[in-house]
């Protein structure tokens, strides 16, 4: 699908002053000048930041020569570049541009009409599943949409959208699930809500508005997200960066966790318990995720053999280990539970 941009996807330009930074750092101590001037001449033909990561070995290799930079001085760009591109789909994208699936440019969104009604057709969760995900037990199969890009994007036309998602989850397969709409640009979500009830279409209540808030400055996504016209909304606090504090009045779910990227931020697990004791007090359901390649808990660094941190077995304290599902998702199909036990 692709993306065009957010806090997980630095821009190039950004990245690029980023980059000069880091040049003027290693051993050979150029002028910001000079590294300007080669960054621009090298990347002059790359257009996106997706292009710069998939061609960082390359770029890397042409500064060595022009600056006579050592193995540390490269390794050291390269985790630059890696480090502004913590979007798992943005990674793939950049890795697969064209394929099946994937937009040419990561940053210039693609439709790919047909795909959410293949999806609607779907098998129920299968008891295997249920047994290795306990916490999805009396429910129906859950759908994240838009998983690689943002379909809130604004080249996106809406008439797509309420083909392409409204029709496929009102549907009589989709009805059986519940879909999960995970979006960074909730404000253009609620645009879209009112769109629908222009044209006498009602958001179906099985489909979940959702934003991601990262950080404490992406905060005034959840405001945006509460006038989505819909029954139910969560919040994705994954990867978090800082402490949050957030409203969180008419939010029915919030996940959160770690990064897992290879140069994932360190992750506070007490960031995330103070937002386990805020949905408490707000009545939301909360669900910790996993804790990611770089967590710390009281200062130290927690070692841990998963590289997402989401195995229980290896969190060391019985109160991390909550993984809830909002009451009101029972309550479309009839099922009778809330909570997956610790």
């Amino acid at each position: 699908m692709g993306c065009a941009g957010c806090e997980l996807w630095m821009p190039k330009r950004k990245l690029l002053r980023r980059l000069v930074g880091a040049i003027c750092s290693t051993t050979a101590r150029p002028t910001a000048e000079k590294a300007i001037v080669a960054l621009e001449f090298i990347t002059a033909n790359l257009e996106f930041t997706s292009q710069i990561h998939f061609n960082r070995i390359a770029i890397i290799a042409q500064l060595a020569i022009q600056f006579a930079l050592s193995p540390a001085d490269c390794r050291g760009l390269e985790k630059v570049i890696r480090s502004a591109c913590k979007c798992y789909a943005g990674l793939l994208g950049a890795a697969r541009p064209g394929h099946p699936g994937y937009a040419n440019r990561f940053e210039i969104p693609k439709l790919f009409p047909g795909r959410m009604a293949m999806a609607s057709r779907w098998a129920p969760v299968s008891q295997r599943e249920v047994e290795a995900k306990p916490w999805l037990q009396g429910l129906p199969r859950m759908i994240f949409i838009s998983d690689m890009g943002d379909a809130l994007s604004g080249s996106v036309p809406f008439s797509f959208l309420k083909n392409e998602i409204i029709d496929a989850v009102s549907s009589d397969s989709g009805r059986r699930h519940i879909w999960l709409w995970l979006s960074k640009r909730p404000g253009r979500m609620a645009e879209f809500g009112r769109w629908l009830l222009a044209q006498g279409v009602a958001w179906p209540e099985n489909l979940v508005a959702m934003t991601t808030v990262t950080l404490q400055d992406t905060a005034g996504r959840v405001q945006e997200l509460r006038s989505v016209p819909s029954r139910f909304k969560g919040l994705s606090c994954e990867p978090m960066f800082s402490e949050l504090s957030l409203d969180l009045t008419g939010i029915d779910w919030v996940i959160a966790g770690g990064g897992s990227d290879i140069y994932a931020e360190p992750f506070q697990v007490e960031w995330a318990l103070k937002l386990r004791d805020a949905c408490r007090d707000a009545g939301s359901a909360f669900f910790f995720k996993q804790l990611g390649k770089n967590p710390f808990f009281r200062g130290n660094s927690l070692k841990l053999i998963d590289q997402h941190g989401g195995d229980w077995n290896e969190w060391p304290e019985a109160g991390w280990k909550i993984r809830e599902m909002p009451a009101g998702f029972y309550s479309i199909f009839a099922t009778k539970t809330a909570t997956c036990p610790a």
